[in-house]
């Protein structure tokens, strides 16, 4: 159940609220029968997000995104011309909710919603927008503000410095595993949001609460 004292809830975005597995059939659009280039993408990006944040040489994640599809093209020996670059650069402003979001945030409205997220300032508005999810927020808390990414202490302080609400009384949600090692370590309860049935990263941070579906939080 959902603790009687916490008084709002941040989201994650991409892989949480948004759906990234959705860039399939972007790719397959522009890049017909490109196998396994989803997967690498996504590793890539947080694998420089990370390594950006430990060698103190931030740039924005649209940029960070860019540099990850020109690696991850390169390893899979796929040509990609600027056109097709584009369109896939944006299909992370149309990714798709998963199907228990928007019903779940409906029913948890009566607390403040937010979402704090390694997106730029431009994805997450275009994001939030285009899957119809903006007007369900009133904070939308970007890694840009400090110049960091998660799991980074200090991109998790933006949501009580924003919200105005201890960290304690503050519940996470994610599903990502160093979300739920960031976030938890930071002092926020989490709720870590398992909807394949995964194991656990071995992090040393259990979460508050595992979840399948958002629906469990929601009732």
């Amino acid at each position: 159940m959902l603790p009687d004292d916490v008084e709002a809830i941040v989201f994650d975005l991409y892989g949480t609220l948004l759906d990234v597995e959705g860039l399939e059939a972007t790719v397959q659009q522009a890049l017909p029968g490109a196998g396994g280039l989803v997967r690498l993408w996504r590793a890539k990006q947080l694998e420089y997000a990370f390594i950006r944040t430990l060698a103190c040489r931030y740039i924005d994640f649209w940029a960070v995104t860019g540099d990850a599809l020109d690696d991850a093209c390169a390893r899979l020996a796929l040509t990609l011309d600027p056109a097709a670059r584009d369109h896939l650069m944006d299909g992370w402003n149309r990714l798709e909710p998963f199907p228990d979001v928007v019903p779940a945030l409906d029913a948890l409205s009566v607390r403040p919603l937010a979402v704090l997220s390694n997106g730029s300032p431009t994805m997450l508005e275009r994001a939030l927008t285009a899957g119809g999810l903006r007007s369900r927020f009133g904070h939308v808390l970007s890694t840009d503000l400090v110049q960091r990414f998660k799991p980074d202490p200090a991109v998790y302080a933006l949501a009580p410095g924003h919200l105005m609400v201890p960290a304690r009384r503050l519940l996470f949600v994610s599903g990502n595993g160093f979300d739920v090692a960031g976030a938890g370590q930071f002092g926020m309860r989490v709720a870590r949001l398992d909807r394949a049935g995964t194991p656990l990263d071995r992090l040393g941070v259990e979460p508050d609460m595992t979840l399948r579906s958002l629906h469990e939080l929601a009732s």
